[in-house]
């Protein structure tokens, strides 16, 4: 069902009939009230609200299927409590009053708000149907109109209900053919329960529009009578069968003057049986005009008296009534430069091409001129038309067309090719120009390039306007100085994307113009939509110090349009923050289990140092004795090697001991362990045996050759050298080893120090101990490192 909002009178339209209105209290135009949302799915909006007065309009299916299948659609309208309907027309619509009147299913409060759930009748309007069938309808298709709406207005006055708003936007095709429309009288939010006193008819609040009402319903307090129905049903008849409205005016004051001053004219209403209908209806005096018992006899082919015309007895020396020539455009005959200024407007391009043409400009030059001695137009105003007349020899300017929209509809709103540029207007082109909408953003790139908010400040609703553009010029100019700290040190990592997000573009500039319309309501919205949530970690320090400044509403714009890449970054740092945080309970862990492995691993690393150590002094006492069983050696010699060898093995045992503990295991057994020195000692030879034939034996048997030279010099000459040569040597050697593990633990410190801070250190001069090199393994926790890698078995 094709449901408009109840048609009432535009307060900013006429301010003659109304002082303002109600404010807006309902919440949500565009979903179902909370109230009734646990019932009632959304399934399309109908209406775009824009004053308290229009009713929220909304398709729905009902869940619990309470009046249809839960499958059928519905139609919820919801009131302003300032405009709710009459609660004695909503009790008498929900009974049944046939089938071309629409029912009620049910109605209350919603919200604190009436509203109403209705059936869904069809699609298409009676107006949307003769506009796809422009033209005169065939006379068999308006009787059937006149049928269909006799039966639902004889079923709403025996109801004492007045409908007050009788139009083809609220008439429904609900089935059409070929020959035969179906329709449904729908919107009866404005109808009135009048009660039985006809002669006292009641006053109510204007409702209606101006082109289907009654002479009586034009005034401020309506005269609610049945008769004004009829009077619309009159003006529908006379607009289906002549093919266009018999009224040519289109600006509302003038159509109300001409409805109050003249009775319509006919001449393309040419059937007759439709031309007496239309005559009977549109009867000035209410008392004389047709009601349900004419029309009923007029649809059985009945002929009713018809009260004769107030124009037909002029007199013959009566100035003729004072006519305007029409205006061509789009295909329409407009008489009232209002109503040609509004079509303009909407129709903008093809209004652009017009002017465009010289001819055009010639043609609308010459019409404009019929207007300059009209009576009661001041020097003035005839002046200024002058002046836009001799402008139109050239193509318009923007400001100059705007000029001209100006003084031929100073009542029109402030729009700019139709889109309204009051506080909602601006708000809704900032949103389709930040969409990409290229009708919006060419819009936003002629206000900031022409300058035409002042022009429209002129117009009712642009009040203030002027002052728009100033503050939009100077949020323009001062953009670039608000950010200048982002592109410093400290500012976005991202400095390309921060850069290309505050670009001045056709997007900043909408932004900016809907902060200059509303300044203090845009800085509560974005100070809100800057607002940081903790659960993202903390926010990077350029965008606190951008949305710092609450008095500056061009840093808090900066802020929000930079939200997106502030999170990012501070999910970045939080990440990153994350994985130091798992390294850091990683390396605990790991130093946790190394202690705990180094525990273990120390009875068998003290055990491979005793082994080194026995090794190496057991051959000793073999030496010596066999030199003093020989005799070959001096006695004294004997003497001092017996003397040695006690304090030497005790030496070589400390030493030995001592640098296991200092390197630990399982770095110390093999690369750094005297049993693994003697075990690499003894793999050279016998793999030089093994590998290269008898020339390794040979060179084997000369190795041990030489061994046993050197045996037997000790055993004959000196047997103390044997021992004092391996305390000298081992002393050397764990020398070698504590300082190269000690370069060896500082590097690693270094190295898990650097990681920890996620740098990366700049490596020193390549060690020249091959225990430094890489792959040795790393040093023990206490002392920077974590657990040491396998170690390469190599000589150090």
């Amino acid at each position: 069902m094709t449901t408009l909002p109840p048609t009432e009178w535009d307060p900013e339209g006429f301010a003659g009939h109304f002082d303002g209105g109600p404010e807006e209290t309902r919440r949500g135009l565009d979903r179902v009230p909370a109230s009734l949302s646990d019932r009632l799915d959304l399934t399309e909006v109908l209406g775009d609200v824009r004053r308290p007065a229009q009713a929220v309009v909304l398709r729905v299916k009902d869940r619990e299927a309470r009046h249809r299948d839960a499958a059928v659609p519905l139609v919820l309208k919801w009131y302003h409590r300032a405009f709710a309907p009459d609660p004695e027309a909503s009790r008498v619509l929900t009974g049944d009053l046939g089938d071309h009147v629409v029912r009620i299913l049910e109605h209350g409060i919603a919200d604190g708000h009436p509203y109403e759930l209705l059936p869904s009748y069809g699609e298409t309007t009676l107006a949307q149907y003769h506009a796809r069938n422009p033209g005169a309808l065939p006379a068999p298709l308006v009787r059937t109109t006149v049928a269909h709406l006799h039966r639902a207005l004889t079923a709403l006055h025996d109801q004492e209900l007045v409908h007050r708003d009788v139009t083809p936007d609220n008439i429904v095709v609900s089935t059409q053919n070929a020959d035969r429309l179906d329709l449904v009288l729908v919107d009866c939010g404005a109808a009135v329960h009048t009660g039985r006193d006809e002669d006292s008819p009641r006053r109510r609040d204007w409702q209606g529009k101006p082109l289907y009402l009654a002479p009586e319903a034009s005034i401020h307090r309506q005269s609610v009578t049945p008769a004004a129905d009829w009077w619309s049903v009159g003006m529908v008849v006379a607009e289906l069968a002549g093919g266009r409205h018999p009224i040519d005016y289109r600006g509302d004051e003038e159509v109300l003057v001409e409805i109050a001053t003249h009775d319509p004219e006919l001449p393309l209403v040419t059937d007759p049986r439709l031309l007496m209908l239309c005559h009977g209806l549109l009867t000035r005096a209410p008392e004389h005009r047709w009601g349900a018992e004419e029309v009923g006899r007029w649809l059985a082919g009945d002929s009713p008296p018809v009260a004769p015309r107030t124009t037909g007895a002029a007199p013959e020396n009566l100035p003729p009534r004072a006519t305007t020539e029409p205006f061509a455009f789009l295909g329409r005959a407009v008489t009232s430069t209002e109503e040609l200024a509004r079509q303009f407007d909407v129709q903008w391009r093809a209004a652009d091409d017009l002017l465009a043409r010289r001819g055009g400009r010639e043609r609308l030059a010459a019409w404009l001129g019929q207007f300059t001695d009209l009576p009661g137009r001041s020097p003035e105003d005839a002046r200024t038309l002058d002046a836009l007349r001799d402008l139109l020899a050239q193509p318009l300017t923007p400001p100059d067309r705007l000029r001209l929209l100006n003084w031929m509809g100073p009542r029109l709103p402030a729009s700019w090719h139709g889109v309204p540029l009051d506080t909602l207007g601006i708000a809704e082109l900032e949103q389709a120009a930040v969409r990409g909408d290229d009708r919006s953003r060419e819009l936003v790139a002629a206000l900031a390039r022409h300058e035409l908010l002042p022009l429209l400040g002129a117009r009712p609703g642009g009040e203030g306007l002027d002052e728009v553009q100033r503050r939009w010029e100077g949020y323009r100019e001062n953009w670039r100085e608000a950010t200048p700290d982002l592109f410093v040190r400290g500012g976005p990592t991202d400095r390309r994307s921060a850069g290309r997000l505050l670009r001045h573009g056709v997007d900043l500039d909408a932004r900016l113009l809907r902060l200059a319309r509303e300044p203090d309501r845009t800085t509560l919205r974005l100070l809100h939509r800057t607002a940081w949530d903790p659960v993202r970690g903390a926010p990077p320090p350029w965008y606190r110090a951008l949305r710092a400044d609450e008095d500056n509403p061009l840093r808090l714009l900066a802020a929000s349009l930079l939200t997106g890449l502030a999170h990012q970054e501070a999910e970045r740092q939080q990440a990153e923050s994350q994985v130091r945080e798992w390294d850091r309970l990683f390396a605990q862990e790991t130093d946790a289990r190394f202690h705990l492995l180094r525990r273990f691993d120390r009875p068998p690393t003290l055990g491979w140092a005793l082994l080194g150590a026995t090794v190496t002094t057991a051959p000793w006492t073999f030496v010596i004795g066999l030199a003093d069983l020989l005799g070959r050696a001096e006695q004294s010699e004997v003497v001092v090697a017996w003397m040695l060898a006690l304090p030497a093995a005790a030496v070589v045992f400390a030493l030995e001991l001592w640098i296991a503990v200092y390197i630990g295991p399982p770095v110390y057994h093999p690369a750094r362990s005297l049993a693994g020195l003697l075990i690499r000692t003894g793999e050279g030879p016998a793999r030089a045996t093994r590998s290269r034939g008898r020339l390794g034996t040979a060179v084997a048997a000369a190795a041990l050759v030489a061994v046993g030279a050197l045996g037997l010099w000790a055993v004959v000459l000196a047997p103390w050298a044997w021992p004092a040569a391996t305390v000298v040597a081992l002393t050397v050697w764990t020398v070698r080893r504590w300082w190269a593990w000690r370069r060896t633990a500082r590097d690693a410190r270094l190295d898990r120090a650097a990681h920890r801070a996620g740098r990366t250190r700049v490596p020193g001069p390549a060690p020249t101990d091959p225990a430094q090199a890489p792959g040795r393994g790393l040093p023990h926790p206490r002392h920077g490192g974590p657990r040491a890698s396998a170690p390469t078995r190599r000589n150090t």
